[in-house]
């Protein structure tokens, strides 16, 4: 959990440990959360038990889960989460989810939080085409949760690297596609201004689960 007003060097503010443990951003284990102050204001509650739901997440088997900061220009508190599919195939998959606190609502939010995302997925095929977007987006919208109505927007890319040179020829597969999405969100919180942050969290790892392809793809370059 990032107090983006507790300063640090540069424009990142002092994280709390994710899962419980060191801090991303130094070598020594963080004072306990529950007693940070904020220059002198108490940190919010809410801000608490959602540092303390995000604590006591269950992690999801094959995911692999780190903390990284976020810039305090963003928002007075947030929880940044990176994480990396670890199948043992071919594809890649990757993402990151930041869950953003302002003290005060924010118009444009409808809330004092939100959620942004990250998903990358590439695969040493040529499995994309022009429906891709249309069939990412909505497999998106069936399986996140948690969100309020309408607040839900973003993109989806499409690319195709080729490797050339020395890269070509010591990469098994020289041609490779990727899909990526940038997404945010309000979420849905409680009556008390509180939120599930871990939640939301998982949203996003069972999310970038399902972009690693479930079976082995034939790829035509190679015919």
């Amino acid at each position: 959990m990032i107090p983006a007003s507790m300063g640090y060097s540069g424009d990142m503010a002092e994280i709390y440990a994710f899962p419980m443990g060191v801090s991303a951003m130094t070598t020594q284990p963080l004072r306990a959360a529950s007693f940070e102050s904020d220059r002198g204001r108490t940190v919010p509650c809410v801000v608490l038990r959602a540092v303390d739901s995000v604590r006591s997440m269950t992690l999801r088997n094959g995911v692999a889960y780190r903390e990284i900061p976020v810039s305090s220009d963003l928002a007075d508190y947030g929880i940044g989460v990176r994480m990396d599919v670890m199948d043992g195939g071919p594809e890649r998959t990757s993402g990151w989810i930041m869950i953003l606190f302002s003290r005060l609502p924010r118009e444009e939010w409808g809330s004092c939080w939100r959620c942004v995302a990250f998903a990358s997925s590439s695969s040493p095929v040529t499995m994309h085409d022009t429906l891709t977007p249309t069939l990412t987006w909505d497999c998106l919208e069936r399986m996140i949760t948690g969100v309020e109505e309408e607040t839900l927007g973003g993109t989806v890319s499409l690319n195709r690297d080729t490797s050339f040179g020395t890269l070509a020829r010591y990469s098994a597969k020289s041609r490779r596609s990727g899909c990526e999405l940038r997404v945010s969100w309000t979420p849905v919180s409680a009556d008390d201004g509180s939120l599930d942050a871990g939640s939301q969290i998982d949203v996003w790892a069972r999310f970038l689960k399902t972009l690693t392809a479930d079976e082995e793809w034939k790829d035509p370059i190679s015919d």
